[in-house]
This record gives structure tokens, C-alpha cells and sequence, in this order.
């Protein structure tokens, strides 16, 4: 990434362009904006949503709070279990509320997958637009096809790991987006250029992630069996392992023992706490394994964290 961005310094190619046709071709659309931050993504499409808008109650991105008081906008947000969307309360929620737009990321929480396409099927019968935060899953099969518009985060760490920059990908055309912000935002030639280079590598990298998530999950599952401390949604596939504890003071605990121990992907913020509304609002560890480098996903590290993160949990709950 660091010599595509060197050489496009001095280049005079277009690489708005380049970043553009290479977006397209993992993610068809109608049309591709590339601006200068994820949360310059949200504020653009957020302006232009009729209201009311829908959102999760966790999972989700505090981002797109914090836009929508910015400008004024009407939210609402609807109950989840863990951040996942229960269908029939969904249909609830959009009729009685009159729902315009719904805003969810395509992972809740980053550690379990939403129903996209059944979500989609009930926004299409509603006539509700549905903007779907693909982050997490840029590259993973074709669920981020269920929506209306796509938005995703480009800055680090997530799949494509840029450092700054996102883009929104309209699919439908029904969200008439505000010229003026889209220009005021566009990303400049240098993150085009990493994003050229790096959007290749998104179904590599996703792939890997999940596997090496997917077994961390599953072995926690079976090693940790208290009622106090177990691993949430540990059957579905996401980018993260989160794991369910008595207290907040007890996840503070655990987490700084298991940092102290840990020596992957060193400067990176792997254990974080909950509650916390962009994972969930529940007294928790969190392994963020898409915060891991690639290189690092292998069979063996994930042992070596399963034993810090086992041993470290029984032996709290042994003293406890």
C-alpha cells in the first residue's frame, strides 16, 4: 500500500477513478463515492434519509448517533437480543412508528450476522430505505447486496485498512445524496490510491478472519461453561468473540489480565469492555480478532490466545 501511495504523489492518474471501477467490481452499484472518512459516509447518507430513522439498540455505530443530532434528526431505536434484529419486531416497529429508513451494520456488534435479506424483503415491502453498514463483511459472499445503499469504513482496523477514507455505494438510486456534501467530502488521490490497492485483498482477508474467529468462538464455547461467563452467539460467524461476564468490574479485571499476557498484533487494541453500544450493552470481555494482522490468523496463535483467555477466566471464577 505504502509504494502505491508513494507513487501517486507525483502521478497524474486518476486514481478517484481507479478506486472507483475497483469498489465496483467487488460491490456492483449504481454509483460510487469515495470521501474522506467513514463518518463523513454517515453524515452524507444521514442527511438525505426521510424520517423517522431506525436503529439497533447495540451493535451498532455511535457514529451515526452523533451525526443524526448533528442534523437534527429523527431516530428511533428498537430493541435487539444482543444487537440482532427479531424480524416480526421489526414489522412492528416500521408499522407502528412509520418508519422511513432503517441504519444497521451488516455484523451486529462485529461478532454475529443480521438477517440482511430478510430485513431487506420487509424495508422493500414497506417502502423503507435500508442502508446497510458493510464494514465488517466487505468481501464476504453477496449479503451486502440486501440493502439500498452500502456504506463502509476504510480506516484502520477493519478489512480494508487504509488508515482514513470510506465510500457509499448506491444500489438503487432511491436516496437522493446532497452534491455539495459529496464534494465537500471527496477523499483525496492518495487514500483512492490505497484503496485501489487494498480492496483486492477484502474476500482474503475476510475469509481468514472468520475461520480464525469462528474457531476461537467454538473452543471458548466448550472451555468456558459457567452460566456467569459464556461466549455470546458463539454459533454465528463475525470478526469478533465476545464473551458474557458477571460484572463490569470483573470484565475491567479479566481484560487486563489477558492484555498482560497477550503478545499478537503488539499496539493493537485486541481486548476491549462492555457495555459498550457499537458491541453490546452487557457486562463483557471482547476479542477483537479483525483488529489482529492477517499474518498473525494462524491455528497456533489462536491456541495461545484460547489458553490465556480460558485459564484467565476459570481461574477468576475459581476465586470469585
Amino acid at each position: 500500500m505504502k509504494d502505491a501511495v508513494k507513487y501517486a504523489v507525483d502521478s497524474d492518474d486518476d486514481y478517484y477513478e481507479l478506486a472507483s471501477s475497483r469498489i465496483q467490481e467487488l460491490l456492483p452499484s449504481k454509483n460510487t463515492y469515495i470521501l474522506n472518512s467513514a463518518n463523513s459516509c454517515i453524515l452524507t447518507a444521514l442527511e438525505s434519509l426521510p424520517e423517522p430513522i431506525l436503529i439497533p439498540n447495540q451493535g451498532g455505530w455511535n457514529g451515526f448517533k452523533k451525526s443524526a443530532d448533528i442534523l437534527g434528526k429523527n431516530i428511533c431505536e428498537i430493541p435487539t437480543d444482543n444487537g440482532l434484529i427479531n424480524i416480526e419486531e421489526l414489522i412492528n416497529y416500521i408499522e407502528e412508528y412509520d418508519i422511513k429508513s432503517v441504519y444497521i451494520t451488516s455484523f451486529a456488534g462485529y461478532h454475529a450476522l443480521q438477517p440482511v435479506e430478510e430485513i431487506y424483503d420487509i424495508c422493500n415491502t414497506h417502502q423503507t430505505i435500508l442502508v446497510l453498514d458493510i464494514s465488517p463483511s466487505i468481501g464476504y459472499h453477496d449479503i451486502n447486496q440486501y440493502c439500498d445503499v452500502q456504506i463502509a469504513s476504510t480506516g484502520s482496523p477493519k478489512i480494508i485498512n487504509v488508515e482514513n477514507g470510506g465510500f457509499i455505494n448506491d444500489l438503487t438510486g432511491k436516496l437522493k445524496l446532497n452534491n455539495h456534501l459529496l464534494k465537500t467530502f471527496k477523499a483525496d488521490k492518495l487514500t483512492c490510491a490505497a484503496i485501489a490497492k487494498e480492496i483486492p485483498k477484502a474476500p482474503s482477508i475476510i475469509k481468514k478472519t472468520i475461520k480464525a474467529n469462528t474457531y476461537l468462538k467454538k473452543r471458548l464455547s466448550e472451555i468456558i461453561t459457567s452460566p456467569e461467563y459464556y461466549v455470546i452467539d458463539y454459533k454465528s460467524i463475525g470478526l469478533n468473540t465476545i464473551i458474557k461476564v458477571e460484572s463490569k468490574k470483573k470484565a475491567k479485571t479479566l481484560s487486563y489480565e489477558i492484555r498482560r499476557q497477550i503478545n499478537i498484533t503488539p499496539n493493537k487494541s485486541i481486548i476491549t469492555t462492555g457495555p459498550n453500544y457499537n458491541r453490546i450493552k452487557t457486562a463483557s470481555i471482547i476479542i477483537e480478532i479483525k483488529n489482529i494482522d492477517v499474518d498473525d490468523l494462524t491455528k497456533e496463535k489462536m491456541d495461545e490466545l484460547i489458553k490465556i483467555i480460558a485459564n484467565t477466566v476459570n481461574n477468576i471464577e475459581k476465586n470469585s
